[in-house]
């Protein structure tokens, strides 16, 4: 999520190897784990516990994100993700829509046209709280998005429509991030009564025509045929949350396989380049507004919460081996007792002081499914 162009400003050519090994300082058995950083991570960032104010990370002190919120949660316990939730649902517009971010300082809060009502649902059926009359108007908000005849949400043109907020939509396009996010909704709406099972069924069904058999995999969109590790979220999330599958076990290993690891060092293993083009390459810097180089923020970066998703997804549909690069993906950041918001790969990791933003909140998830050995 962009919140300043600073991050697109080129920083001194720096020789980096913070990811290549763990010091001694930090191997040794008193080391945090995992789940302990994610707790670290998460606690740094919650402003006011009673509030259930979080922001994303140090950098970002000036407001608060409902997805970065909801996944940053997570291991806070129910009472501080109650309250977190309460700060979106109680600013829910009349036609339910919920915000993207809010703000202190007398600043606007800010509703894009983008997943955060889907989040919103998904989120009120994990922890509940949320007055019916609220859910109603989110769902409707939701729906009207929706072509009733196939199930499928329409993303609008132009950015700010998904969490890759610059990547560009040249025309209205079903993403496949956003309507795993709607499927899974579907499932959240029915366990909170204001959903109709035609809707779950519909929406997982397009979630499943959006792969393409003569590109083995799911891409970014019904439009764009390019690989996006956020694509199986939505996935990820329903065999997680709801104990359900969208997706058959085939479409995604095979999309989860087919994704493009990134080019840099101990990362080639086990890290994705989080968008890249069929062919594996970077995208066209110009698919992006503001301007992206190659390997760096959504154009190829590494991004922990969604490597982690989906190789644990692919080893919940079968290929154990994803288990095993989950944890790994972990380690490289873990080692260092924090958790970034992204590493640069590639072209960019020249030019770029890795990594990226430590500390950031909303890899804290990753405390819910990875386990510990």
């Amino acid at each position: 999520m962009i919140r300043g162009i600073n991050r697109f400003v080129l920083l001194p050519l720096v020789i980096v190897a913070v990811l290549v090994a763990p010091s001694a300082a930090t191997a040794d058995p008193g080391s945090l784990t995992p789940s302990e950083i994610c707790r670290k991570v998460a606690s740094k960032n919650l402003l006011d516990s009673r509030k259930g104010l979080l922001r994303p990370g140090p950098e970002y002190a000036d407001g608060s994100w409902l997805r970065d919120s909801f996944w940053a949660s997570a291991c806070l316990g129910p009472e501080v993700r109650r309250a977190a939730l309460e700060q979106f649902g109680s600013r829910l517009r009349p036609n339910g829509q919920a915000p993207t971010r809010i703000n202190g300082h007398g600043i606007a809060d800010q509703y894009y046209d983008d997943e955060s009502t889907l989040i919103y649902i998904i989120w009120a059926a994990r922890d509940g709280g949320q007055p019916r009359d609220r859910l109603l108007r989110a769902w409707d908000w939701i729906t009207s998005h929706v072509d009733v005849a196939t199930g499928a949400y329409w993303t609008p043109p132009g950015t700010c429509h998904t969490w890759h907020d610059t990547l560009v939509f040249p025309t209205w396009d079903v993403s496949s991030y956003n309507q795993g996010l709607y499927a899974v909704a579907a499932l959240a709406a029915l366990k909170l009564g204001v959903g109709y099972p035609s809707q779950a069924e519909a929406a997982a069904s397009f979630y499943r025509q959006l792969y393409r058999k003569e590109l083995g995999y799911l891409p970014v969109s019904l439009h764009l045929d390019y690989h996006d590790t956020s694509a199986v979220v939505g996935e990820a999330l329903a065999r997680l949350e709801f104990g359900r599958e969208l997706l058959t076990d085939e479409m995604v290993v095979a999309t989860v396989r087919a994704l493009s690891l990134a080019e840099f060092g101990p990362l080639s293993r086990s890290a994705f380049k989080v968008l890249s083009k069929a062919n594996g390459d970077y995208v066209d810097e110009w698919a992006f507004s503001p301007w992206s180089m190659k390997g760096r923020y959504q154009n190829g970066g590494s991004w922990l919460l969604y490597d982690a998703l989906a190789w644990t997804v692919m080893g919940l549909a079968g290929d154990e081996a994803g288990f095993k690069l989950a944890k790994l993906r972990v380690q490289l950041e873990a080692h260092h007792e924090t958790f970034y918001e992204y590493i640069s790969t590639g072209p960019a990791a020249e030019f770029d002081h890795l990594p990226i933003h430590p500390d950031y909140a909303w890899n804290a998830y990753i405390c819910t499914f990875l386990p510990e050995s």
